[in-house]
């Protein structure tokens, strides 16, 4: 049987889904083809060779490591866990946006991402952990769930979407690596 500590490195490995994350927002600065401020961060696939690459293997390394995460909470809860079914999900989004490129319906599978915002509610509801990160994973939550309110409703500004998908992708993912080291 395997111990609580190697249970604890299928969550604590969740650091390379930010460092992942954090790899794409920096090199698409450096593609000329691409505009990071107006731009999502997918649409640079249309862009230079490097960086249609990079689009399709770092989104899918940071998949894996949700979905890995995910796992590590079921092993943690030794059952059923709300946070660990979330993480599957939220993984397989963001696996699949690494393996279908935008403008196919697949690409993020259907919006499977909307599980990013219950992910950090439901770690905090469903784990023993400080009082700190509870209420920081409850933050994480409410900013992920504004930006995609702001999404989905059209109110993010057309010349500032690739700038406002960075920041809550940085929150986000940086939640990840926050949890990591926790």
């Amino acid at each position: 049987m395997q111990s609580k500590q190697s249970f604890n490195r299928l969550i604590t490995q969740s650091w390379i889904a930010f460092v992942a994350m954090a790899a794409m927002v920096v090199l698409s600065l450096f593609d000329p083809l691409h505009d990071p401020v107006r731009q999502h961060m997918s649409e640079s696939i249309m862009a230079s060779p490097w960086l249609a690459l990079a689009v399709k293997i770092l989104p899918s390394i940071t998949g894996i490591s949700i979905m890995v995460f995910g796992l590590g909470c079921f092993a943690l809860k030794r059952g059923w866990t709300w946070a660990g079914l979330a993480g599957l999900l939220f993984g397989a989004a963001m696996l699949a946006n690494g393996i279908f490129p935008t403008g196919d319906p697949r690409h993020g599978l259907y919006g499977l991402a909307i599980f990013s915002v219950l992910l950090p509610a439901f770690f905090a509801a469903e784990f023993d952990c400080s009082q700190r990160l509870k209420q920081l994973s409850l933050a994480v939550a409410f900013i992920n769930l504004l930006y995609m309110w702001i999404l989905f409703t059209g109110l993010d500004p057309e010349a500032f979407r690739g700038l406002t998908q960075r920041i809550a992708s940085l929150i986000m993912f940086g939640w990840f690596a926050l949890l990591s080291r926790a």
